[in-house]
Formats: structure tokens, sequence, C-alpha cells
């Protein structure tokens, strides 16, 4: 199952309906935008955060590597990382 979707931003360019967009995210390199959008029955707004981060940290790889961004990107469930401590 998707996580959600990164589509590239472009003018003109409409998102269906049947997603919500949740998060804006900028590449810190080169200034292209991409907005994180899940179905909307399944809106969660931290799992977009740290799809966001997840998101980041691609571009950054992208340009290391020196590809292109493509313009639309399937995201990861990323579960919520344990805040209980197990060492009790």
């Amino acid at each position: 199952m998707s996580g959600g979707t990164a589509r590239r931003m472009r003018p003109g360019l409409a998102i269906s309906p049947a997603f919500t967009v949740m998060r804006d995210v900028v590449c810190g390199e080169c200034g292209v935008r991409f907005q994180i959008t899940h179905r909307a029955p399944a809106n969660d707004g931290e799992l977009a955060t740290r799809q966001a981060v997840w998101l980041a940290d691609k571009f950054v790889w992208d340009h290391i590597q020196e590809n292109k961004h493509r313009a639309s990107i399937e995201l990861p469930e990323i579960p919520a990382a344990d805040t209980k401590d197990t060492h009790e």
C-alpha cells in the first residue's frame, strides 16, 4: 500500500479531488517544489511530516548522484518512532 505521492508542482497542474495536499517540500539545492498528497480518506499529517523529511533526504541524494528529480515519487509508509523507553 502506498503512503502517498510527491508530485512536482507545475503551473496549471490540478490535483484530483480524490487526493489531499498534505505538505509542500522544496529542494534545498535547486528550489524545485513538490506537494505530498494522500488519498482523501487516509489523511495523516504526522505521516506527511515524516515523509517530508524522507523526501528532503532523497533530494540531497539525487544531487549527490547527479540524478534529476522524478516528476512523481511514491512515498513510503514511515512508522512513527517509538517514544517509549524499553530499557525499564
